[in-house]
């Protein structure tokens, strides 16, 4: 962890965190420990989480939750609810169960593991009960990589702002706040270590959640981290997603990217509509697709001209 003026960055859930605001270095550190608390309650790769005490007793008996812990489980339910399924926040039984993605004897799943896994992925199964929280079937697995960096950055840019902040910018993984001041935020290109667009954003409070094949995978993108729900395989529709809103929202968007990386443009359109979000995605043939851009609060947009561009 490093803290400059006005600035912080760390390695932190799995991930790089920035952190910039006109605030003091002790609020700035305040603003790093939500991602540290966050990191050991809900990882899923330490295993005295209580992320993981939960997916212990699944099948067996409820477990007590907090008011944030209750808060966070429904927001993940419904956005699971939201996308039928297409984000689903039990999906630990692939990602974990079958793939042992993060681990280190991460794998290629076979054919039967999927199989046998994939029964378990099912947000129906979840009951919230007197601040407690049940798993019905043994072997159910929650999962909150889909949406755990949003939630964070969320709660870093709203506590900024509590404390003074009139100007901000947070970035938690690819998962980026920002408001008060206009910043020039650079899309990753999925074929290369270059950018392939920029996105100049306005002094309105903005969110933008990028997810991507090049970001974790074993073996070759084709094994990405990006699984479907219903086959239980990984998403080869598009290699960077990125899902954006006016506000503060970073949390259902960082869960809406990885629903839409399932879906076809039509439907993303339709999911778009609905749920009012815009999206910029690059699909595998390096072109790029700009949907409901102009709901947007922002200065100016450019793409690097080696992507052919459409725009609905």
């Amino acid at each position: 962890m490093a803290i400059f003026e006005k600035a912080l960055e760390a390695d932190i859930m799995s991930t790089h965190m920035l952190i910039r605001a006109d605030v003091s270095k002790p609020i700035l550190y305040q603003a790093y420990s939500i991602a540290t608390e966050f990191e050991k309650r809900y990882s899923a790769y330490k295993k005295d989480s209580f992320l993981n005490k939960i997916n212990a007793m699944a099948g067996l008996e409820p477990v007590i939750c907090s008011d944030e812990d209750i808060e966070l489980f429904k927001r993940a339910i419904s956005v699971s609810k939201e996308t039928n399924g297409a984000f689903d926040i039990t999906i630990g039984a692939l990602s974990h169960g079958a793939y042992h993605f993060g681990f280190r004897d991460q794998k290629i799943a076979s054919k039967e593991n999927i199989e046998k896994q994939i029964c378990l992925v099912d947000y129906n199964n979840i009951f919230l009960e007197n601040n407690t929280l049940f798993l019905k079937e043994k072997g159910m697995r929650l999962d909150l990589g889909g949406i755990g960096k949003g939630y964070v950055a969320k709660k870093i840019a709203i506590f900024l702002k509590d404390n003074g902040a009139k100007e901000g910018l947070i970035n938690v993984g690819g998962e980026i706040v920002s408001f008060g001041k206009s910043y020039t935020i650079a899309l990753q290109d999925p074929f290369s270590s270059d950018n392939f667009l920029y996105f100049k954003t306005s002094k309105e409070p903005i969110s933008i959640s990028t997810s991507g094949d090049y970001e974790r995978f074993i073996g070759s993108k084709e094994h990405n981290h990006i699984l479907n729900t219903k086959s239980g395989i990984s998403s080869n529709l598009y290699s960077s997603m990125s899902i954006i809103k006016n506000g503060f929202d970073i949390d259902m968007l960082d869960a809406y990217a990885t629903a839409m990386s399932n879906n076809s443009i039509e439907d993303i359109k339709r999911s778009a509509n609905i749920l009012d979000f815009s999206a910029i995605l690059i699909d595998k043939e390096s072109d790029c697709s700009m949907i409901r851009i102009q709901k947007l609060d922002y200065k100016n947009i450019y793409l690097q001209p080696i992507h052919n561009k459409s725009t609905y």
